[in-house]
């Protein structure tokens, strides 16, 4: 039985975890989802607070079976410049502009044929851009069905329009504890109540100030959970009094806008006046953040002065207190974030406050760092944590560069930032994105500074990625006029680039000739990452041009570099192009192996591009022996190209030895069985590819082959001891006595430890942490040596 039949593709999703419970709106639910079955765009609308997006995500949620090819989530709360709204999408969907199309373009070419529920949420902002780019995908793609959240319709043609409103209040009258039950706001009101207060009930003392809290606010859901956070410090009478005393607050928002709106902008404006100094400055300042910040961001960011660095987790904690930040737990790590009506308050009092662009500068300072970090700590253990941070603060850099690109002279940090996510870029397929940004900020810093340079080298490399030669050969001539003009020429970047622009145009003997050159250079100043990098790109090079000897020895020098400090993505291209030369010296077995430890790595990064030529190789190197698998992992690398827009022909030697597989596998199955196993292969998750390419069946592991990395070497020291001592069946209590630290902070390395490498219990950690043991006391296998 062919794999694809075991693991079919599950309906995909990125719609973001529930932070708390969901409330009511069954009959809502039931009527969109009854307009969605006869209309295929669907705008909730209401204003700010009344739970559009709530309720959009629910209503995603209850059809995640119904969409063959998944729900795909878009926020655009934070998404400032209508330019990029297609970019947004298309990136919400793991489309990663490797190909040179526009963004439109790939969007209509992906959905053309599939069965999709797009959910863009807050369009307001954008509505214009929105109803022309969803009324495009609608006309094109007859499988896609929309829906949209907006404080106003998109009014394009064939919108159904459903009108959120607030939760029902109970009347006037109605104050008996079972009777206010039944209606929404209350159960919310209570819900909530419950999170601040255990326990909380309705009772004979409390049930006609919760009735009057929930009609005064109209039944909106943010009114009311800004209300309920404040039982940490006052009675439910209390809250009652304060609104009955101070009608007035309801008229604080605009005099123009709408009743509901007013009530929603004056329970915001309460929070507010209820904050501190000190609480109302963070407000502000964390609404420069894009897609959530971290702590440590806040305290470069938002913190005045040493002593406010000191109080800022207390700070936050009192605004996550106050529900002005809610946080959710990612990677291990915790961010925070604002609602688009909490956030929109805080970026006018930063406007009142006059630190709007001061903080601004200030948030751009740290997120070039942040790149600039990322690069300077490229190859070494933390890689993986930086992947993934980097790939958390996508919409902090958009910001960043933003401000780049708008205020006058500021334009060079940005080409720094972007200089320095050369390898994140490459890793992540940000080119389409990347090219435009460094489009923008080229044109608005031409003097030929070193910063220059490296951003056009990065640009080189992204543009040959993309197909786009001509542009990658024109950032390279620009790159040496520049390096003739500067004091202390220094050409190992340009050769390294020059070196892997002509690999794409097939020059093959032009390729190593550059790149040994780069080598020559990285070598002479130390540069070991640079190095690492130059000898993977060189490897293929020889590879390509069938000297596999050099192959392997270029791949030894890479390995002898990043193994040692348990670097990953130079390793991971490293061990996949040994792969290829080993098995064209003969070796099948050894190839395999090879490929094995490439795609394992490239599995614990998440790598898209890495995982596709993983799953071609394997499929091109077992074609004599196992040629039904060969077809099913031909077809799911055509999954893969397809998700990130590019193929094997992208690089000229590549897309012969796929066309040779494709015609030996057809040659020894036949037109139909191959055309079964490629479906089959086709339909398989992202997953369940690597599973079947890796031997693995579902639930099991397979054996660590020698020279890849456990998940052991990839842990921390303390997360080492701590999965260890896991295995050992201690509790964290005790885990927590032993190592002398908080059962808190133990809590949160086994929640790293889980959300790091996929692991969903504490009996995979302790299945993993035995095998490991097993397996680094026995005999390691011998390394192929040509």
């Amino acid at each position: 039985m062919m794999a694809g039949s075991a693991a079919k593709r599950h309906a995909a999703t990125n719609l973001p975890a529930e932070l708390t419970s969901f409330v009511g709106r069954r009959r809502e639910r039931a009527d969109a989802r009854a307009l969605l079955s006869e209309s295929r765009l669907v705008t909730l609308t209401g204003p700010g607070g009344v739970g559009k997006t709530r309720l959009a995500w629910r209503l995603a949620d209850d059809l995640h079976r119904t969409f063959t090819h998944g729900i795909w989530f878009v926020s655009l709360g934070e998404l400032s410049d209508a330019e990029w709204l297609p970019h947004t999408v298309a990136g919400s969907l793991g489309l990663q502009g490797r190909s040179n199309r526009t963004a439109p373009e790939s969007l209509v070419e992906h959905l053309r044929q599939r069965d999709a529920l797009l959910v863009l949420d807050n369009c307001e902002h954008l509505v214009d851009a929105c109803a022309m780019l969803i009324d495009t995908l609608l006309r094109t793609c007859p499988g896609l069905k929309v829906v949209a959240t907006s404080r106003e319709p998109l009014r394009i043609w064939g919108e159904a329009i459903y009108s959120v409103l607030p939760l029902a209040s109970p009347p006037r009258g109605v104050e008996e504890s079972t009777a206010l039950r039944q209606y929404e706001s209350v159960g919310l009101f209570i819900d909530r109540a419950r999170a601040v207060v255990p326990g909380f009930e309705l009772t004979e003392s409390n049930r006609r100030a919760v009735a009057d809290i929930c009609r005064r606010l109209e039944g909106i859901p943010l009114a009311i959970e800004l209300a309920a956070v404040r039982l940490r410090a006052m009675s439910p009478d209390e809250i009652a009094r304060h609104l009955a005393q101070h009608a007035d607050i309801l008229t604080l928002g605009s005099r123009t806008a709408p009743g509901r709106q007013r009530t929603m902008t004056a329970s915001i404006e309460w929070s507010f006046s209820l904050c501190s100094t000190e609480e109302r400055e963070l407000w502000a300042r964390s609404s420069v953040f894009a897609g959530g910040f971290e702590l440590e961001a806040a305290r470069a960011v938002c913190a005045a002065n040493d002593e406010a660095v000191e109080r800022m987790p207390d700070l936050l904690q009192s605004l996550v207190d106050k529900s002005i930040l809610v946080t959710h737990r990612q990677q291990g790590r915790t961010r925070y974030r604002m609602l688009p009506p909490i956030r929109q308050r805080g970026a006018q009092h930063l406007q009142e406050l006059g630190e709007f662009r001061n903080v601004r500068r200030r948030h751009r300072d740290w997120y070039v760092e942040l790149a600039e970090r990322a690069e300077r700590e490229w190859l070494g253990p933390r890689q993986l944590d930086w992947i993934e941070w980097l790939r958390r603060e996508q919409g902090n850099f958009r910001v960043a560069l933003e401000y780049c690109y708008t205020e006058p002279g500021e334009a060079e940090p940005g080409l720094r930032m972007g200089a320095s996510l050369l390898e994140f870029g490459m890793a992540e397929g940000l080119f389409r994105p990347g090219r435009l940004w460094f489009d923008r900020l080229l044109s608005q810093a031409p003097k030929p500074t070193f910063t220059r340079l490296r951003a056009l080298r990065t640009a080189c490399w992204w543009a040959a990625m993309q197909g786009d030669l001509a542009r990658a050969d024109q950032f390279l001539d620009e790159a040496r006029c520049i390096l003739h003009q500067l004091d202390e020429p220094d050409s190992a970047l340009i050769d390294q680039a020059a070196g892997f622009v002509a690999l794409f145009t097939g020059d093959l003997e032009q390729s190593i000739k550059y790149l040994t050159a780069a080598l020559h250079g990285f070598r002479a100043r130390g540069d070991h990452a640079q190095c690492a990098h130059t000898l993977a790109v060189q490897s293929l090079s020889y590879t390509l041009h069938g000297d596999y000897w050099q192959a392997f020895k270029a791949h030894t020098e890479c390995v002898a570099l990043t193994e040692p400090v348990n670097e990953l993505w130079y390793r991971s291209y490293s061990l996949g192009i040994a792969g290829l030369a080993v098995w064209h010296q003969g070796d099948p077995e050894t190839a395999v192996s090879l490929e094995n430890q490439s795609l394992r790595l490239k599995r614990l990064m998440n790598e898209q591009l890495g995982i596709g030529l993983c799953l071609e190789a394997i499929a091109w190197i077992t074609t004599a022996q196992a040629p039904e698998r060969a077809a099913e992992l031909i077809g799911a690398a055509q999954n893969q190209w397809d998700a990130i827009e590019t193929s094997t022909s992208a690089l000229p030697g590549l897309s012969h030895l796929h066309e040779q597989a494709v015609y030996r596998v057809r040659d020894a199955l036949g037109n139909d069985s191959y055309e079964a196993a490629w479906r089959s292969g086709n339909q398989l998750t992202t997953a369940a590819a690597v599973r079947l390419a890796l031997d693995e069946t579902a639930g099991e592991v397979a054996d660590r082959p020698a020279g890849s990395p456990s998940h052991t070497d990839l842990m921390t020291k303390r997360e080492r001891q701590i999965a260890e001592l896991v295995a050992r069946g201690f509790t964290n209590k005790d885990i927590a006595g032993r190592l002398v630290i908080a059962k808190r902070t133990v809590d949160t390395h086994i929640e790293h430890i889980l959300s790091k490498f996929g692991f969903h219990s504490r009996n995979q950690i302790i299945a993993w942490m035995t095998e490991q043991q097993a397996l680094d006391t026995g005999a390691r296998s011998p390394q192929h040596d040509l």
